[in-house]
């Protein structure tokens, strides 16, 4: 099987860069964020935030540990409240976050340290806080002291700074290097578990905690089923395969599609592949600052519709990616009046899945930029590269 390879650029920029002793250290970009959540929570005249989603807990901190809450203040120092299984962990973190041990269940201690920090009024959040959790505070500090605010780190997180989208594209050059190698191991008579094992080792292998989600090995006309789960059914000749894959580095993920056939392609696999890849490229070329995520996902659409196969486009054409596999903005129908801004990350995944023949979906990553949008994706998405010997 001929070996593929992605295109390496031989650009090399001179230095402009002063010498290091000369140059001030960058603000880490967690100190940043703290500081836009403390802004927040001055505004909404509260004195403290609890943040109990781990993934924010993570994005604020840079803590992915988890099993931890951050209590926020609107000055001062935030505490992070964890336990003794990662006490050593979190001694990198103390520069940045009060480290709180807690003794016994986690939300007594937290009812306990805003009792006792003098805080009123506290942010919490509804979408994560179940009833449970969220009455063990209140039965200490009070209900009227915690008040809903949703999605309060979520309007932060929407937009990612460069380390972000540099952490994006590492997860992404592990998993496109791991797909690469992947291929140059398989062929016809292998069963989608087999092809998927060795996909999340080669992920591993080279520096993923692994995979972003259920990778998806769908061969033949499993390729139909959008979120298939793999199973024993085998790869064949002649017959499409639809590979679904992320990696996860440094607790960022990456999220591709590509489908590939071993030898020829059917007829209307291969016709329907032409549309999908024509229909990514103009809602990619689409991208940019002040356009509607609505219609971002029209032009796809209206470019499948066209060519009949509407009905067999039924999900929204992308979402956001970063911390989890699915974030906002999504680039759907119903996403309303959402706009895209510089420093969104989102995916362009259109598809058309023919029940009984097989399914095509092709999927990249772009970073919306001050003009347009990079695709922090490399991978070819032509028929030379998809078509397997």
């Amino acid at each position: 099987m001929a070996k593929r390879t992605t295109k390496k650029s031989s650009t090399a920029k001179r230095s402009s860069r002063k010498p290091a002793a000369a140059r001030k250290s960058p603000e880490p970009p967690e100190k940043i964020r703290l500081r836009k959540l403390r802004s927040a929570v001055g505004r909404e005249g509260a004195d403290a935030a609890m943040i109990t989603d781990p993934n924010d807990v993570a994005y604020l901190t840079g803590f992915f540990g988890g099993d931890s809450v951050l209590i926020a203040p609107a000055r001062g120092k935030p505490l992070l409240v964890s336990d003794r299984r990662y006490e050593e962990d979190l001694g990198a973190f103390r520069h940045l976050v009060t480290v709180v041990m807690r003794t016994g269940a986690m939300h007594p201690a937290l009812g306990r340290l805003i009792k006792d920090r003098g805080f009123g009024r506290v942010l919490v959040q509804p979408e994560h806080l179940t009833v449970q959790a969220r009455s063990a505070v209140a039965k200490i500090v009070g209900a009227r002291t915690l008040v809903d605010h949703a999605r309060l780190v979520a309007g932060l997180r929407i937009t990612k700074d460069e380390s972000e989208i540099r952490a994006i594209r590492g997860a992404i050059r592990v998993q496109e290097a791991a797909m690469v190698a992947t291929l140059d191991q398989i062929g016809p008579g292998l069963t989608e578990l087999e092809i998927c094992a060795l996909l999340e080792y080669e992920m591993k292998a080279r520096g993923a905690s692994g995979p972003a989600f259920g990778t998806i090995v769908a061969a033949q006309a499993n390729g139909s089923r959008p979120h298939y789960h793999p199973s024993k059914a085998k790869t064949a000749r002649n017959k499409p395969l639809l590979i679904d894959w992320g990696a996860v580095v440094g607790g960022y993920r990456g999220d591709m599609t590509r489908v590939f056939t071993f030898g020829k392609w059917p007829r209307q696999v291969r016709e329907i592949y032409e549309i999908v890849r024509d229909a990514h490229q103009a809602a990619a070329a689409a991208l940019k600052p002040g356009e509607r995520c609505a219609d971002i996902d029209a032009v796809a659409r209206d470019h499948i519709r066209s060519h009949g196969y509407g009905v067999q486009f039924g999900h929204s054409l992308g979402h956001g990616i970063g911390i989890e596999t699915h974030e906002p903005p999504g680039l759907s129908s119903l996403a309303g009046d959402t706009v895209l801004e510089p420093g969104m990350v989102v995916t362009i995944e259109p598809g058309i899945y023919l029940p009984g023949i097989g399914g095509v979906r092709l999927e990249d990553d772009y970073a919306i930029t001050d003009r347009g949008s990079r695709n922090l994706s490399s991978l070819p998405m032509d028929l030379d590269f998809a078509t397997l010997d």
